[in-house]
């Protein structure tokens, strides 16, 4: 799955004029796609420099290509989130470890990010 950013925004949903996370214009692979507890949609894409992995508010992107990566499954959080992601990621704790740089997190994500991006090259 690919998407277009046509919209640059902060966290708490304002339009901003420059962003050191995102371009406008730009094609990012979504390597989840996530709704959280407060009915956010958000895509996980890899942001642009230095800033890498984030979540970043749906209406932000538009869909360029809508296949689903064979490595993604359905998950419902005990709060209520749901995500399509990656088994290995999905597991409790994944992305704070990730954050953390701990080497085998960084592993399994560079290991599945392949998977998703080779989806839909």
């Amino acid at each position: 799955m690919k998407a277009r950013c046509i919209k640059l925004m902060d966290s708490k949903g304002n339009i901003q004029e420059r962003s050191p996370w995102l371009t406008l214009g730009n094609v990012y692979h979504v390597l989840e796609v996530v709704q959280d507890t407060h009915n956010r949609w958000l895509l996980r894409v890899i942001g642009d420099g230095v800033n890498g992995v984030a979540l970043f508010r749906l209406e932000q992107f538009e869909i360029v290509s809508a296949k689903i990566p064979n490595a993604w499954i359905a998950v419902w959080n005990a709060k209520g989130g749901f995500a399509l992601t990656t088994e290995a990621w999905s597991q409790a704790g994944f992305w704070e470890a990730y954050y953390d740089n701990d080497p085998v997190a960084l592993r399994k994500f560079e290991d599945e990010k392949q998977l998703v991006v080779d989806a839909d090259p």
